[in-house]
């Protein structure tokens, strides 16, 4: 991989966006920025921590805590998405101050068609989208706790005013900082297919919530997905 170092924000920093806030600042040709809300003062003042079956207990490497986009003045290579999927339309726009013609958004989230406020938004960069089983809760403030369970494929949401390869560099230049960090995932040709096709293991698992009463960060942890038909 290349020396250049590479801007990433990561907005959402629950036990998912937690999870992977630890994979990317383990580069060390990554500037991680994290915008956090209700754990912003725990992880501003006493950082944010990581006990891992699979990578132990660690502390995670971030650049710069931000209560909201709009307070970086820095354009992101990578946009990283692991919020809830609630009122989707209005978080695109959030990040009007950071985006230029080479940033990238990936989205990880719960629930399909979550690329679509996007490419409105923001019709001329590219989108990457994920699917991603990881085991994950965030037990207090600033504390993620994770199991053995982990797992990611990701792959385009195609943008078609965009040459080809500049988008698969995109693309493999995200998934070399996945690999960077010692994470599980895939590249996939067709990650619509796979997301779609996944979604009735998602409402199986949202069942499964509501039948034994288990917090809904406990849900999202184990089966996020992005996509749409």
């Amino acid at each position: 991989m290349s020396a250049e170092k590479k801007n990433v924000l990561l907005f959402g920093l629950g036990a998912i966006g937690g999870f992977y806030a630890f994979i990317l600042g383990r580069n060390e040709n990554v500037s991680l920025s994290v915008v956090a809300r209700s754990n912003y003062d725990s992880v501003k003042s006493n950082r944010l921590r990581i006990e891992s079956q699979n990578h132990g207990n660690q502390t995670v490497k971030i650049d710069q805590v931000l209560k909201s986009p709009s307070e970086s003045s820095v354009k992101f290579d990578y946009i990283v998405c692991a919020h809830k999927a609630v009122n989707p339309d209005a978080i695109p726009p959030l990040f009007q101050p950071c985006v230029d013609a080479n940033t990238t958004f990936v989205i990880i989230q719960n629930g399909v068609g979550n690329e679509e406020p996007f490419r409105t938004s923001f019709p001329q960069n590219s989108i990457l989208s994920c699917v991603t089983w990881v085991g994950a809760t965030q037990t207090a403030p600033g504390l993620i706790k994770h199991t053995k369970s982990e797992d990611m494929q990701i792959g385009l949401f195609a943008n078609p005013s965009i040459d080809g390869p500049i988008e698969q560099a995109r693309l493999e230049t995200f998934a070399d900082l996945l690999k960077q960090g010692g994470t599980v995932f895939q590249v996939e040709a067709n990650i619509q297919g796979q997301t779609v096709g996944e979604s009735g293991v998602e409402r199986g698992v949202e069942s499964a919530y509501h039948a034994d009463g288990c917090g809904y960060a406990d849900v999202a942890a184990f089966v996020a997905r992005s996509g749409g038909g």
